[in-house]
């Protein structure tokens, strides 16, 4: 069995085919184009509330830093401060004492 076409039908064919192809390598390009749009849009949210979190941690900490000297005291300052107490108690004692013993027996 023999198909026999002429050739303006050929033509017509491998245009038709042609045409075909291109129209779903359209629909495919619209699709793929679609979804990276979707995911640049994502990201662009994610990029967004990463940074407005970005942000209120930066405030946290400026806030932290500026909260700290304020709150919190070395050790080392605190004991400077501590000694410095007790050499006024050791002072005042020292100096009642010396008070009780000028004082005439009675």
């Amino acid at each position: 069995m023999w198909l026999q076409i002429d050739l303006w039908q050929a033509v017509g064919l491998l245009v038709t085919i042609l045409g075909g192809f291109f129209g779903m390598a359209q629909l495919l390009l619209k699709q793929n184009q679609k979804h990276l749009d979707e995911k640049f849009a994502a990201n662009a949210r994610a990029h967004s509330v990463q940074e407005s979190d970005s942000r209120r941690i930066e405030r946290e900490l400026m806030e932290l830093k500026a909260e700290l000297p304020r709150d919190y005291v070395r050790r080392e300052d605190h004991t400077r401060v501590i000694g410095a107490i007790q050499v006024s108690i050791d002072n005042l004692r020292l100096t009642i004492e010396r008070a009780i013993m000028q004082r005439p027996p009675q």
